[in-house]
This record gives C-alpha cells, structure tokens and sequence, in this order.
C-alpha cells in the first residue's frame, strides 16, 4: 500500500524539464516523463528571439528495433527530436535521445545541439545580470556547465557558493529590521540563518532549508550521478531567491516612478 501511494506521489518530469534543464545520459523512466513527450508543443526561452516562445516537437527514428514483450513488439532505439521556433523558423533545437518503452523502458538525451549550458547561459545573464554579482553570475553558468557534461559533485560546489552568497546578502540588505549582529548570525548553523531569514527569503526557500546540507553532503559524500539527480531543484531553490530580488527591484522602481509622479503633480497644483 505504501508503495502504491509512492508510486501515486511521483512528480512527472515535464516536456520543459526534459528538453532544457535535464543533463545528458540521465536515465528517466517511462513512468515519470510527461505524456505526449515527443510530440506537441513545449514552452521555452529562445536565445535567438531573447523572449520566451513555443516549440513544435518533432520526432523521428533513425536506428530502431524491436523486442517483443506480450502482448506485443516493443520499440528500442535512438531517434531524433527537432524543436522549431514557431515565430523564427531559424531557431531550431536538436535532442537525439535512446528510447526504451519495454516494461522497465527508460528515456535518456545522450546528444544535444545547442548544449544545455549555451540554452540556459544567455536566459540566465539577461534575467539575472541586475541582482547577481557577475563573478557570482559566471559561477552559476559554470554550475550548469559542469551538469550538463556529467560533473555533479563540482556542480554542487558553485551552487553552495551562490546559495551562501545570496543568504548573506539577505541578512545585509534587511540587517536594520534584523535584531540579530552580523557576529551572532554567522555562528549559526545554515538552517538556523534561514530561519532568522525566513521573513525576507522565498516561503518555498523556508519550507526546503535543508537545501545547504544537501548541498554539503554532495561535495563530500555523494556520487556524481547522485548530484545530477538533485541538481534541478537545488537549482531551483537559488533562482527562487533571485525571482524574489527581481520583484522587489520592481516594485521598488515603481514606488520610485509613482513618487516622482506625485511630485510632478503637486508642483503643476501649486
């Protein structure tokens, strides 16, 4: 029963997912992959258009065989998936994937054209270059690079780094309504300091605190093929606090504008 209701748990891993943030060589099974992988549409940034847009899928073996598994054949074999920019024909994204679909199938990306690096490096310094410090910016790239060529322990260095960064950050830009000294604070444990933080930190961030160990434990004890399979939600966790800082550039700028257009005002009244 227990298994049952794991099985009934199990997040599927979305076409996005699949195509731009899942490294090369990760063997996902069936099961966990969204429907209608290879066909369809997929939402995604375009580094051509430098704007989000939508991809045709497209789908086509090129080396295929078949075992036969009751009640029938199943397919085996390595194919070709081309995503087509649907507002620039130009922009055309290349997967060639091993398809497995016996009763314990699996899919994995052994080849991809651009690399998952190159999709996410231009996404990333266009959305984030305004609250990551570029040496910081450049560190995050090479997370993603490592990952995307099969480096999961060197991946979790940078992302330790950055998460580390981003905490302290925290603590300094809202220290004045913090009744806690930059002393005290950095004593604590990494659990404790989001939880003085918890306040102007992501609530998903606060609910995943035990990220930091994670992160710790991968650089010291796991495998690297351990630290690929947790590397996009660690990577998640990193662009949460990001997102946030963007909102509240936003807003600041808008109360900011509002304020000036208030004083435009008032100096036209008098």
């Amino acid at each position: 029963m227990a298994e049952e209701n794991h099985e009934q748990e199990i997040t599927k891993i979305s076409k996005h997912d699949f195509y731009f943030e899942t490294p090369l060589y990760e063997r996902i099974p069936l099961e966990n992959l969204e429907d209608n992988l290879f066909s369809g549409d997929v939402d995604a940034y375009s580094n051509v258009l430098q704007d989000n847009t939508t991809y045709n899928i497209d789908f086509e073996w090129f080396d295929q065989w078949e075992k036969w598994e009751s009640p029938s054949h199943k397919e085996i074999g390595y194919a070709e998936v081309t995503l087509t920019c649907k507002r620039k024909s130009n922009d055309v994204l290349r997967f060639i994937v091993y398809r497995n679909t016996t009763k314990t199938g699996f899919v994995e990306k052994v080849g991809q054209d651009p690399s998952m690096a190159d999709l996410q490096f231009s996404h990333l310094q266009r959305k984030y270059e305004n609250v990551l410090d570029e040496k910081y910016l450049k560190e995050f790239k090479r997370a993603i690079g490592l990952a995307s060529h099969g480096v999961g322990v060197g991946s979790f260095v940078y992302l330790r780094r950055i998460f580390e960064k981003l905490i302290f950050q925290t603590f300094n830009d809202n220290q004045k309504e913090i009744s806690e000294n930059i002393g005290g604070f950095k004593t604590k444990r990494m659990e404790d300091k989001i939880d003085v933080l918890q306040s102007f930190l992501p609530s998903q961030l606060v609910k995943m605190k035990s990220i930091y160990g994670i992160l710790s434990k991968g650089i010291h004890e796991l495998e690297d093929e351990e630290c690929l399979t947790y590397f996009n939600p660690l990577k998640l966790s990193i662009e949460l606090i990001l997102d946030q800082k963007i909102e509240e550039k936003k807003k600041l700028d808008r109360d900011k504008l509002v304020d000036k257009q208030i004083q435009e005002i008032q100096q036209k009244l008098k």
